[in-house]
């Protein structure tokens, strides 16, 4: 007879969810039409975990990463333009600290982006961020 512990999951529960609700580019030189691409992860694995969308419309995409020590844990929002050939160009980025976020309920926010270049006018993006405690320890037993 196995018993319970052998299902234990090496991660707890614990997820952050983060959206993009809307995007402005500052005085980065944009037209209306640029495509954008938004990245968004842990700093090692965030290029990996893009969503493109014009100036006009916001990502529909929700990004959910497991996480287990929110005082540890951060996660990095680049916005990029899309360039066709020769690699997208960053507009700018911020990190996010997941212990600044109160859990279990969604904090929307708006972030000002670190831009490699000088700009007159910072991007800045409105995130939504939700992160789930893991609550499953309370009712496995049920």
């Amino acid at each position: 007879m196995m018993n319970n512990y052998d299902y234990m999951p090496l991660m707890n529960g614990n997820r952050a969810f983060i959206r993009v609700d809307g995007v402005s580019t500052g005085s980065f030189p944009t037209n209306g039409k640029t495509t954008l691409v938004a990245r968004v992860g842990p700093r090692s694995t965030f290029m990996r975990h893009g969503a493109e969308f014009t100036e006009k419309y916001r990502p529909t995409q929700t990004w959910d990463f497991k996480y287990t020590d929110p005082a540890r844990a951060s996660f990095v929002v680049v916005l990029f333009k899309k360039h066709l050939f020769g690699g997208d160009e960053e507009i700018g980025e911020v990190e996010l600290r997941l212990s600044a976020f109160e859990a279990n309920t969604v904090v929307s926010q708006e972030f000002t982006l670190k831009s490699p270049h000088v700009q007159s006018v910072p991007a800045r993006l409105r995130l939504s961020v939700h992160l789930q405690r893991d609550a499953a320890v309370h009712s496995a037993h049920h």
